[in-house]
C-alpha cells in the first residue's frame, strides 16, 4: 500500500537515472562536509579498539549532521 503525503511523491526509489545520480551526488556532497578529519599515521591496537573508535567517529557524524538539518 503506498500513500502520498502532501505535493511530493516520496517513493523510495527514483526510477529515473539521472534524477537518482543528481540525488545520490547531493547526498555525497552533505555526507562529505560532516565527516570528521581522519587521523594520519599508523595506529596498532585491537579489533575491538578499532571498532570504538569507528563508533565515535559515527556518532561525530550523526550529531554534526542532525545539527545541521533544518526542522
Amino acid at each position: 500500500m503506498t500513500r502520498i503525503v502532501g505535493t511530493q511523491n516520496r517513493d523510495e526509489f527514483i526510477r529515473d537515472p539521472v534524477l537518482a545520480w543528481r540525488h545520490g551526488a547531493r547526498l555525497d556532497r552533505m555526507l562529505a562536509q560532516a565527516l570528521p578529519p581522519v587521523p594520519r599515521g599508523v595506529m596498532r591496537a585491537p579489533h575491538s579498539v578499532f571498532n570504538a573508535i569507528d563508533d565515535q567517529r559515527q556518532l561525530e557524524q550523526a550529531r554534526k549532521l542532525n545539527a545541521s538539518t533544518p526542522q
